[in-house]
């Protein structure tokens, strides 16, 4: 069972305005942080926030009544790596090591999961995780690491998202150059 770290509640809302005055009822009704609170395309709004499991619970609930047909999806995940939460928020970026690995899907919460299964699975780290945001809609995360432990986490993830029927892509780069994650960040579109 979760404890108190590691669990979160993601919404994704139809309306930006919406989104923005429901995440403050969010957090006005439950004990929780915001994690990630964003425009994504086109003209929604993405709400992540963390506590404990009662209380990310309680905030699912206040964005499903108070959202109503504005919410798009909403869950709840717990018992995940407090560095996907980091990467979340926009604290990964570590440099490239041996290999890397590039998971692609169009579901969050699964996308969210298979992170944390990559990082319990193998010796490796998130160099990049990116929610639906930028141009389209589709989710990534990148992990680093030798290229035994990046293939090792990267069939494990893959599983589980074929499982689901979530996986858009995946690629394993062994010594990948360096230039390549500079360059990978600054053509990133942030529409």
């Amino acid at each position: 069972m979760a404890g108190d770290k590691g669990n979160i509640t993601v919404v994704e809302f139809k309306s930006i305005s919406r989104g923005l005055i429901v995440t403050d009822a969010m957090l006005k009704a439950a004990n929780v942080s915001l994690v990630l609170g964003t425009t994504l395309c086109p003209g929604k709004y993405l709400t992540i926030v963390e506590g404990d499991v009662a209380a990310v619970q309680k905030a699912q609930d206040t964005a499903d009544r108070l959202g109503g047909r504005q919410v798009l999806d909403s869950f709840v995940v717990s018992g995940i790596n407090d560095e996907v939460i980091g990467a979340i928020s926009g604290n990964a970026a570590k440099p490239l090591k041996d290999s890397v690995g590039i998971i692609e899907s169009h579901q969050m919460a699964n996308l969210i999961n298979a992170a944390d299964i990559s990082l319990d699975s193998a010796e490796v780290e998130i160099v990049e995780l990116r929610l639906g945001k930028g141009c389209g809609v589709n989710s990534f995360y990148i992990i680093t690491g030798d290229l035994a432990s990046v293939n090792e986490a990267c069939r494990n993830a893959v599983s589980f998202l074929s499982e689901r029927g979530a996986l858009l892509a995946f690629r394993v780069i062994a010594n990948p150059n360096k230039d390549l994650l500079r360059w990978l960040g600054s053509s990133m579109c942030m529409c």
